[in-house]
C-alpha cells in the first residue's frame, strides 16, 4: 500500500534539520537517540548514517511505510501519541522534536518536557524547536503550545544551552501555505 500523507510526501526527501546536525556535532560518541515526530524519517535516516540506533515516535500510522526502510536493529518504530510514550530515564544519548514538540497543548506540552529531560542521560542533548507568541497560528482556541522567551527559557530550566535562537519571518508551511513563524531553536545538554 503506498502512502497517502501528504505531508510525509511533500517532506521525506527533505536534508535533515540543520539544528539536528550542528546537535550531533557535538556528541563525541554515538549511541541512542528518540525522534519525537518522526514523521517520513528524514532525521532518522541521518541519525542512522551517523551510528546511532533510533527510537522513531510518531502519533500517525502513515509514518509506518517511510520507516520500514531502516533496518530495525538499528530503528524502532513506536506508534504513540507523546503523551503516552514512555520514556524510560536516562536512556538517550540525544533526543531531537524538530518542529514537533509545540503541537501539543500547553498541559501536554508541559509534561511532555520533563519526561524528556529526564529520559536523557548525563551529557545528553536535546535539539528542538518552540513555537512563540507572536506566531501565525497563535490564535483564540489553538490546542498548540505559544511561549514567550522567558517561558522557553524557564522550560529549559536545569539544561546548558549550546543554542537558543529566537526568531521570526514570513515564509511557508510544507504545504506551501504562507505563514508568519515565531520560534525557538534549541540545542541543551543535560
Amino acid at each position: 500500500m503506498a502512502p497517502t500523507n501528504y505531508f510525509y510526501e511533500r517532506t521525506k526527501d527533505n536534508e535533515p534539520s540543520r539544528l539536528l546536525r550542528q546537535a550531533v556535532a557535538l556528541l563525541p560518541l554515538r549511541g541512542y537517540a528518540l525522534d519525537l515526530g518522526c514523521g517520513a524519517g528524514r532525521d532518522v535516516k541521518f541519525l542512522v548514517e551517523h551510528g546511532f540506533h533510533v527510537t522513531a515516535v510518531d502519533k500517525d500510522e502513515e509514518a509506518l511505510p517511510y520507516l520500514a526502510v531502516f533496518p530495525p536493529e538499528q530503528v524502532h518504530w513506536v506508534h504513540s501519541a507523546f503523551a503516552q510514550f514512555d520514556f524510560v530515564p536516562s536512556t538517550y544519548d540525544l533526543i531531537t522534536a524538530q518542529w514537533s514538540l509545540p503541537f501539543q497543548q500547553p498541559a501536554v506540552f508541559e509534561e511532555v518536557f520533563t519526561r524528556l529531560r529526564e529520559a536523557l542521560r548525563p551529557g545528553g542533548i536535546f535539539s528542538g524547536h518552540f513555537f512563540g507568541v507572536n506566531d501565525e497560528w497563535n490564535t483564540p482556541g489553538s490546542s498548540f503550545t505559544f511561549l514567550t522567551q522567558g517561558q522557553a527559557r524557564a522550560v529549559l530550566q536545569g539544561l546548558s544551552l549550546h543554542v537558543f535562537r529566537e526568531g521570526e519571518r514570513d515564509s511557508t508551511t510544507a504545504d506551501g501555505t504562507p505563514k508568519h513563524w515565531h520560534t525557538f531553536h534549541i540545542i541543551a545538554q543535560r
